[in-house]
């Protein structure tokens, strides 16, 4: 009985992995990482030059992984494989100078459906800086 037990949850086990790394599956891999979408405040809006995330709550962003990568006001900041429902974003200016830094809670949704993040990769989180 015993085997039969660890054999159906082996098996259980072995499909819901599956379900995140098959092709076709609900966790599909759209070929995208995850990112984090920034809104910076009006006021700092012309003198952003660059924007970092981190992920975690003791991490430090720097300029060197800073995006410029920005849309209107929208900071599209590329991030580790990661889902951590914490980070930090800092904004830099120009001269290098960190204009704004602090803490932000990271809602993860799939990158393709918007939907909450079920599986790892391919999720984007929006901060809206105030």
């Amino acid at each position: 009985m015993r085997t039969l037990v660890t054999a159906t949850i082996g098996v259980g086990l072995a499909l819901a992995l599956a379900g995140c790394s098959s092709p076709g599956s609900a966790c599909a891999d759209y070929g995208q990482g995850n990112t984090v979408n920034v809104v910076v405040p009006e006021h700092l809006a012309d003198a952003v030059e660059s924007v970092a995330v981190c992920i975690g709550t003791d991490c430090t962003p720097e300029q060197e992984s800073a995006t410029s990568e920005v849309d209107g006001a929208t900071w599209t900041v590329p991030v580790e494989q990661t889902q951590d429902e914490r980070g930090r974003v800092a904004l830099f200016g120009a001269d290098g100078a960190r204009l704004d830094e602090r803490g932000v809670e990271l809602a993860w949704t799939d990158y393709g459906f918007g939907a909450p993040l079920q599986c790892r990769g391919s999720g984007v989180a929006g901060v809206r800086l105030d």
